[in-house]
C-alpha cells in the first residue's frame, strides 16, 4: 500500500488525509498541537475571532456545518467542527499529534521524513512514497524586530502575536498597543477595549471591510460570494460573460464598484474614523480581505480605540515610538500582523527549487512543482473559500499521485507557472501573498483542477442560473469522487476497442 506523509492537520491536511485514505492510500499525519484544526486550534485563536465565511460557504462539500451554528461561526466552532469532520471520516486515528517533522528529502522512489516527538523529544525516521505540505499559509506569525524591544520587555512590557493573544487577561488593567489593520488586527482591538486600561491601533494603511449585510439589508453571501461577482474582477483569461463585462459591460463595473464603495463609506464613516482606503476596492481585495468587526468603527469615531497611521519605529521602557515621532504608551504590544510563509524542514535543494530569493513560491496549480515528484503543496491555494480549495485541490494531489492526471511537458507547465506569476505581480501587487493567494479568482482556479481532472465545471447544468447567481454551495461538489471514479470506469472500458482500432489502422 502506498504510504503518505502529510505536515499539518489544519483544514488542508485534514481534507487530503480523508481524500487520500478514500483512494486506497496509508496516511500519516504529523501534527505539533495536542488537536486539529490548524490555526483554529485553541493555543492559537484570539478571543472573539470568528470565520469571515457565511456557515454554509465555509464547510466541506460532504461534510455540513451544524444548523445551530451561527451565520459567522467562532474559532472553537469551527474547531469542533474539524474536529468531527476528522472523527467521521476516520482521519483521526491516523494523526500523531504533538509531533514535528525537522527534516523531509526526496530518496529514490519516495521521502525519508525525520520527526520528534515534542513531549518526550525522541528523533525518529520514515520513509514514505509521498509527501503532502499542508503547514497552511498561516503556519509562522511574522513578528517584526523592533529597536528597543529588549528594554521594552525589562521594564515588564509583553510582546504577542494576535495568536498567543488567547485571553483577555493578559491585557485587564494594561495599556494595550495593536499592530495592523486587517481584520486580526481589528478583533484584537475590539476583544482587549473594556479589559484594557486604554487600546491603542497602529496601521500604515487601511483596508476595505466588508459588512454582513449591505445597507444592512443585503447579506454578504449575495455581494461577494457567487460566481457572478467573481466575473466583475479582471481575471487574466475572460471566459464566457467575463468579455462582454470587460469590454462594453466595462462602464456598469466600474459603476458597481464606487457604488459599492460608497455604501462602505456611507455605513462606517470612514472618513471620520482616518481609515479611508488608499486604493479602489477591486483592486484591494485579495487574501487580506476581511469582515468589519461589530463595533470597531464606532468605537474608533468615540475615540475608545485610539488610532495612529504610521508604523513602529522604536520600543521603549512604557512606551511604542511612532514612525511620526510620536510616543504613545504601552504595556502589551500585539503584532497583528500577518504570517510568513514557510517550510524549514524541506531539504534545502527542494525549497530551492519551489521558492525564489524573495520565498514567493512557484507551484503549478499552487499544488506541485513538475521538477520535485511525489511532493504536492495542499492549501497554498488561499482563497475566499478555503474548504473548497483545499478539499478540491487535495483531489487533484491524489489524482496526480496516482498518475491519472495528463498534465502538459515540463517546459510548458513552467511556461504557465511563470506567466501567471508575471501577470499578478503586474496586475495584483497586493494580492502576491508568497505565491499563495488565489483570491479574487476562486472559481476561476476550482474550474482549472476539474478541467485537469477531467471533471464537469458546471455543477448545475439544469440550473445555471441558480449556479452563477446566488451564494456558493459546496455540496455541488460531494459527488466528484463518483464523477472520477465513473470516467475512469469508461477509459478503462474503451481501452481494448481503442487498442484494437489502432491494430486495424
Amino acid at each position: 500500500m502506498r504510504r503518505v506523509a502529510i505536515i499539518g492537520a489544519g483544514i488542508s491536511g485534514l481534507v487530503t488525509a480523508k481524500t487520500l485514505l478514500e483512494e486506497g492510500f496509508s496516511v500519516t499525519l504529523f501534527e505539533t498541537e495536542y488537536e486539529v484544526g490548524g490555526v483554529w486550534a485553541r493555543s492559537r485563536r484570539y478571543p472573539g475571532v470568528t470565520t469571515q465565511n457565511p456557515r454554509d460557504t465555509y464547510a466541506f462539500s460532504d461534510f455540513p456545518m451544524p444548523r445551530s451554528y451561527p451565520e459567522f461561526p467562532s474559532g472553537e466552532q469551527v474547531q469542533a467542527y474539524l474536529a468531527a469532520y476528522a472523527d467521521h471520516f476516520g482521519v483521526t486515528e491516523h494523526v500523531r499529534f504533538r509531533t514535528a517533522v525537522e527534516h523531509a528529502a526526496p530518496r529514490g522512489q519516495g521521502w525519508t521524513v525525520r520527526f520528534r516527538t515534542l513531549d518526550d523529544e525522541t528523533t525518529r525516521t520514515e520513509t514514505f512514497d509521498f509527501l503532502a505540505v499542508c503547514n497552511g499559509t498561516f503556519s509562522t506569525p511574522s513578528v517584526p524586530e523592533v529597536p528597543g524591544e529588549a528594554s521594552f520587555r525589562a521594564a515588564g512590557g509583553t510582546v504577542l502575536h494576535s495568536t498567543r493573544f488567547n485571553t483577555v487577561e493578559q491585557v485587564r488593567g494594561r495599556h494595550v498597543v495593536v499592530v495592523g489593520g486587517a481584520k486580526s488586527a481589528c478583533d484584537t482591538a475590539m476583544a482587549a477595549l473594556g479589559t484594557a486600561k486604554r487600546t491603542s491601533l497602529v496601521f500604515r494603511s487601511a483596508s476595505w471591510k466588508m459588512p454582513k449585510k449591505f445597507a444592512g439589508l443585503v447579506p454578504l453571501r449575495y455581494v461577494l460570494t457567487t460566481r457572478f461577482s467573481e466575473m466583475l474582477f479582471r481575471d487574466r483569461e475572460l471566459r464566457g460573460m467575463e468579455k462582454v463585462l470587460h469590454t462594453v459591460g466595462k462602464p456598469a463595473v466600474w459603476l458597481f464598484w464606487r457604488g459599492v464603495e460608497a455604501v462602505l463609506r456611507a455605513t462606517y464613516r470612514l472618513g471620520e474614523c482616518g481609515m479611508m482606503p488608499d486604493d479602489r476596492i477591486e483592486r484591494l481585495v485579495n487574501c487580506m480581505l476581511g469582515l468589519a468587526t461589530d463595533g470597531f468603527y464606532e468605537a474608533v469615531r468615540a475615540k475608545r480605540i485610539e488610532t495612529h497611521r504610521s508604523g513602529i519605529r522604536a520600543m521603549h521602557a512604557g512606551a511604542v515610538e511612532l514612525e511620526n515621532g510620536k510616543r504613545v504608551r504601552a504595556d502589551v504590544v500585539v503584532f497583528a500582523t500577518g504570517f510568513r510563509q514557510e517550510v524549514p524542514f524541506l531539504d534545502e535543494s527542494v525549497r530551492r527549487t519551489v521558492q525564489d530569493e524573495a520565498c514567493v513560491f512557484h507551484l503549478y496549480r499552487n499544488l506541485m512543482h513538475p521538477d520535485v515528484p511525489r511532493l504536492a503543496f495542499v492549501g497554498y491555494n488561499s482563497s475566499l473559500y478555503s474548504q473548497l480549495t483545499s478539499e478540491i485541490g487535495a483531489r487533484w494531489a491524489a489524482r496526480w499521485f496516482m498518475g491519472e492526471l495528463r498534465l502538459p511537458p515540463r517546459k510548458a507547465v513552467l511556461r504557465e507557472m511563470e506567466a501567471r506569476w508575471t501577470w499578478v505581480r503586474e496586475n495584483r501587487p497586493n494580492g502576491v501573498a508568497s505565491g499563495t493567494c488565489i483570491v479574487p479568482f476562486t472559481f476561476h482556479y476550482v474550474d482549472d483542477l476539474m478541467r485537469d481532472m477531467g471533471a464537469r465545471t458546471v455543477r448545475r447544468p439544469l440550473n445555471r442560473i441558480r449556479e452563477v447567481m446566488l451564494p456558493f454551495d459546496p455540496s455541488v461538489y460531494a459527488n466528484l469522487k463518483a464523477e472520477l471514479d465513473r470516467n475512469r470506469a469508461r477509459r478503462l472500458a474503451a481501452a481494448p476497442s481503442n487498442r484494437r482500432n489502432l491494430q486495424s489502422a
